[in-house]
């Protein structure tokens, strides 16, 4: 019921946006001539997908470094701004919960933004520069696209076209030609605290693990559930490599994984396999960045590991390897088959639960392994 209601009060403010639109591009001209020339950029990146913002961090490093002076204010979720929070790129976080719809737009507004970016495609996007009357509206489209996106996407004067397939955040980039950045460096990144050091320091010391230890981290779980590869599998895997390597295994997770990696500890049954699930996404890369080597299926945490040019293997099951996988020279892409056709996408309707679950299944333990010792003997 709570679905349907909202659909019908986005539909109702399309359809009212869409009537009172000349006197909204009236206002939008009205406001340009008082704006100030220096850049003021918002950008709406995915809200809630870890990856996903990661992968926007070339965006605020590209413009950045082209226009130190330029002011950038990013819209994000509560969910994942521990992963941006640091970022000296980004003068302001907008945090989405923090308001109501009507009250975001006019928190836009009052900002007097002269160039909006929307990274994440949506017809919410749409509606929220617009009625925050900035004249200068860049947002990414594609097709198929969603009903909602089809009648309102004209009102962006900028549409650049996203190719289903293709490496997303080089396409990120390449719109910010617009504002004349060509050629940019692909720059991702995360950063850490003092404190979060301290305490990934401080967690290290406290498990023993020395700083001539060979550290392994391993994320057994996603937050995408179509996406994990199995406890069973990734605990015969860390055996493999527990008897081949003198070696820490450190399994993180968030507080809600605790359960699921404490089961597998008390399966595993060994004093070099280590649970961490007590650091928040803020203290996550100060975690890892001690790590020799980085296991995960097609998560987050993935491109926390690649931001921080960690050796890592990325066990991509349905996901389509050519659209935000790590480009990490030091990283291993574990992909099916390829007569398993992938079926996760990042703009595209996701295919049939029984593809999934097959990309998943045909990768094998000794795949993967292979991958491991590839990386630790070189």
């Amino acid at each position: 019921m709570k679905k349907i209601l909202l659909k019908t009060k986005i539909y109702l403010l399309i359809f009212l946006t869409i009537f009172l639109y000349p006197l909204i591009k009236i206002f939008i001209l009205l406001r340009k001539r008082t704006l100030d020339e220096k850049l003021n950029i918002f950008i709406i990146p995915h809200l809630t997908r870890v990856g996903d913002l990661i992968c926007s961090t070339p965006v605020f490093y590209a413009i950045k470094n082209i226009y130190p002076n330029s002011k950038i204010s990013v819209l994000v979720s509560k969910k994942a701004i521990g992963i941006i929070k640091n970022n000296p790129r980004i003068d302001d976080i907008i945090i989405y919960e923090d308001y109501s719809f009507l009250s975001l737009m006019s928190e836009i507004r009052k900002r007097k933004f002269n160039w909006s970016f929307s990274l994440s495609g949506t017809s919410i996007s749409t509606l929220l520069v617009l009625w925050g009357l900035i004249p200068n509206r860049v947002k990414l489209t594609r097709s198929p696209k969603p009903f909602t996106e089809l009648i309102t996407d004209w009102m962006c004067n900028f549409r650049p076209f996203y190719i289903h397939h293709t490496f997303l955040p080089d396409f990120n980039l390449k719109i910010l030609e617009v504002i004349k950045i060509f050629n940019p460096d692909f720059k991702k990144e995360v950063f850490t605290t003092k404190e979060s050091d301290d305490k990934a320091g401080n967690f290290y010391k406290e498990k023993e693990i020395s700083n001539e230890d060979l550290v392994i981290g391993i994320s057994i779980t996603a937050g995408n559930k179509i996406k994990e590869w199995g406890d069973d599998k990734f605990l015969k895997l860390a055996n493999k490599i527990n008897k081949k390597y003198k070696s820490k295994l450190v399994f993180i997770g968030s507080g809600a994984d605790k359960e699921r990696v404490n089961n597998l500890l008390e399966k595993a049954n060994n004093h070099n396999f280590i649970g961490a699930t007590n650091f928040s996404l803020e203290e996550l890369p100060s975690l890892m960045k001690r790590f020799n080597l980085y296991i995960s299926v097609d998560t987050g945490p993935v491109h926390v590991a690649d931001s921080l040019n960690i050796p890592l293997i990325d066990i991509i099951g349905p996901a389509d390897p050519n659209e935000l996988v790590p480009k990490n020279k030091n990283g291993l892409i574990i992909a099916p088959p390829k007569k398993n056709k992938p079926s996760v996408f990042a703009f595209k309707k996701t295919g049939k639960a029984e593809e999934q679950k097959l990309a998943l299944k045909s990768i094998d333990i000794d795949d993967v392994f292979v991958g491991v010792v590839k990386l630790l003997d070189r």
